[in-house]
């Protein structure tokens, strides 16, 4: 890419991108770094050569979440608390609605908006030195307990607020909050590995894929699923889930192009009125 990011760095490989954090010393949040990220995820979601990306912090913590020292000045500027705010729903939900999925690689602490940052990516691993912590309530603040509930069950999730305590990788692991605890000299490599088993896949099973579990986690269970079957239809009729089938069929590897193919999504409304397409 051709922008000059202060504190993102980007490296592409074999369709893998990996986003490193890296505003020493803790790689606080302010406002050019969630602006940076956001630049960076929309021109990485746009990008025909990514397939996967990692997500990782410089040095041994991840992110030790919001810059407070530009707090201050945010709400003496005329707007400056709501300017403030879109940007850092905007540097969450980049990641979460990025196309590609994206591996948290949790080098160390992430705390208050370095941990929502995390919970925003769809598959988590860490080294055995990380550790979460939501100490807002301590900061004067009380933003990020839905992060907390995206992983967290109601009682632990306000345990972990109104106390502040942290909890380490072990925990997360045993929790089946993270997928796998590593050591910090394993933790790129092992991100890779679970990148390099997905970019296999076909980009645009992948992207829809992951449309798929962001659009029906506050389904019902029987909506959601028929959300997913229109999406099945649509996919099936591409070229790429052609040619996945044929390969299969043939015992070799496919070959993928990210194409839609020209076939149309043909649905029919839901008897039941659930206001949702059933495939046809």
């Amino acid at each position: 890419m051709n922008a000059d990011l202060e504190f993102i760095d980007i490296d592409v490989a074999n369709r893998i991108a990996t986003v490193t954090l890296n505003r020493p010393p803790v790689n606080a949040q302010n406002r050019v770094f969630r602006e940076n990220l956001v630049f960076a995820f929309e021109w990485l979601d746009a990008s025909s050569d990514v397939s996967a990306v990692i997500l990782t912090g410089a040095g041994h913590v991840f992110s030790a979440g919001a810059d407070l020292h530009e707090r201050d000045s945010i709400e003496r500027q005329p707007g400056g608390f709501y300017t403030h705010n879109r940007i850092t729903r905007d540097t969450f939900f980049v990641v979460r609605d990025c196309t590609k999925p994206v591996i948290a690689a949790i080098n160390g602490p992430a705390i208050g908006a370095g941990y929502a940052l995390a919970a925003c990516c769809d598959i988590l691993i860490a080294s055995t030195e990380a550790w979460i912590q939501m100490p807002e309530l301590d900061r004067g603040l009380a933003g990020g307990a839905k992060f907390l509930q995206m992983h967290f069950s109601r009682s632990r999730s306000r345990l972990l607020f109104f106390t502040g305590r942290k909890i380490d990788a072990e925990e997360m692991y045993r929790l089946g909050i993270i997928d796998e605890v590593v050591a910090p000299e394993e933790l790129m490599g092992t991100a890779r590995g679970i990148a390099e088993e997905i970019v296999r896949k076909s980009p645009l099973a992948i992207a829809k894929a992951k449309a798929a579990f962001n659009a029906v986690e506050e389904m019902p269970l029987r909506d959601g699923y028929i959300y997913e079957q229109t999406v099945t239809l649509e996919l099936s009729r591409s070229d790429d889930a052609i040619e996945a089938r044929r390969a299969f069929l043939e015992g070799r590897e496919p070959r993928y192009t990210g194409s839609r193919g020209g076939a149309q999504s043909v649905c029919r409304p839901d008897p039941q009125n659930s206001g949702l397409p059933l495939e046809s």
